[in-house]
């Protein structure tokens, strides 16, 4: 890889002179201005922008930090956070922690040291965690302070900008549906154990189930991946004489595929036997047979609420901590079909 010596030998100019024409500094000649171009062009250099802007007060870098790329969920999210990002002109690096809090902190540090303006985060840590919270608040470098915003969770009381969902209200407007059509036992297949989402949704699921369902909590433990929602239908239902359940309320669109997949496999008709919805709306979910009735989240309003966030925070510091939350709808789709019929008013749950 080309180096700014490089470029400077080829063009026979002094490393300074390089700068200032990649910087646009200087007096610099159009005649040599054209000689450092042309070596640039020769030897392909390519300006690497954290260390163009090292000594600078911006590097106009901003880091985002999610759980898992495996997840659809977060795709439209980081598209729709690039382009604000661009349109403004920072670049952006995404990476994910893997649900390992180990890596999620050494990729803070990472970024830390690199000199970025601001970060991103979909954090995995522990609500008591408050000496972590602490630090993303106050994260700085060389006296610089690094703007944090945090999504999926509300920690604004953490003093972190923050961007959360109303999973709770999500997860009682897909009871309400399935009461409503007539089921009677509802398996709920929970996410992650470390995820705020999941744990919101189970919230809302199990005080459906106890306050107004007033039935028997059915719950299962998933991951969020197709497998784990397969795994989790086929133990449950394989050496079953009569099935357990009527309803299946996934904690993602990708368990509900295979929770779908795995009842196809052992003959159950879906949504005959068994109804089932997912949460998110993600692609995946209309794309499927039968499409999956699902709890929609505007991924555009997550990006761009955290897009806003950062950028404000990174010109005024000091301005006063916030919180957005971004309410869900219902999408009913075919594996939830019933000859079953009854008004809902979601506002009252």
């Amino acid at each position: 890889m080309s180096t700014i010596i490089d470029v400077a030998k080829k063009a026979g100019v002094a490393i300074s002179t390089v700068s200032n024409v990649l910087n646009g500094k200087g007096n610099v000649s159009a005649k040599t201005t054209q000689k450092v171009r042309d070596a640039i062009d020769s030897l392909g250099y390519e300006v690497n922008p954290v260390a163009r802007n090292m000594k600078s007060a911006s590097s106009k870098m901003i880091g985002i930090v999610v759980t898992n790329f495996g997840r659809v969920f977060f795709a439209p999210i980081l598209r729709y956070c690039r382009e604000i990002a661009e349109s403004h002109g920072y670049n952006l690096l995404c990476i994910e922690s893997n649900d390992d809090f180990e890596l999620e902190k050494q990729y803070i540090n990472l970024m830390k040291n690199s000199n970025f303006d601001a970060i991103i985060l979909d954090t995995i840590a522990e609500i008591d965690n408050k000496e972590y919270f602490e630090h993303l608040r106050t994260l700085s470098n060389r006296n610089k302070r690094i703007a944090v915003v945090c999504i999926e969770r509300n920690l604004a009381e953490f003093g972190l900008d923050s961007v959360d969902v109303n999973n709770y209200g999500g997860a009682q407007k897909a009871m309400c549906h399935l009461s409503a059509i007539g089921c009677k036992k509802i398996l709920h297949i929970t996410g992650p154990i470390n995820s705020w989402a999941a744990e919101g949704r189970a919230r809302g699921y199990s005080d459906y189930i106890n306050n107004v369902h007033k039935s028997k909590q059915l719950i299962a433990f998933g991951d969020f991946s197709p497998q784990s929602g397969y795994s989790v239908v086929k133990k449950l239902l394989m050496n079953s004489l009569e099935l357990p359940f009527d309803a299946i309320f996934a904690s993602n669109d990708q368990m509900a595929v295979g929770a779908i997949k795995a009842l196809h496999e052992l003959g159950i008709s879906v949504p005959g036997e068994i109804k089932v919805v997912g949460f998110d709306d993600s692609f995946v979910a209309s794309l499927v047979n039968p499409s999956i009735t699902s709890v929609h989240i505007s991924r555009s309003q997550i990006g761009m609420h955290a897009m806003r966030m950062i950028l404000d925070r990174i010109i005024n510091p000091d301005k006063p901590v916030c919180n957005h939350t971004i309410d869900t709808q219902l999408v009913v789709r075919e594996s939830t079909e019933s000859n079953v019929y009854i008004a809902m008013d979601f506002e009252n749950w």
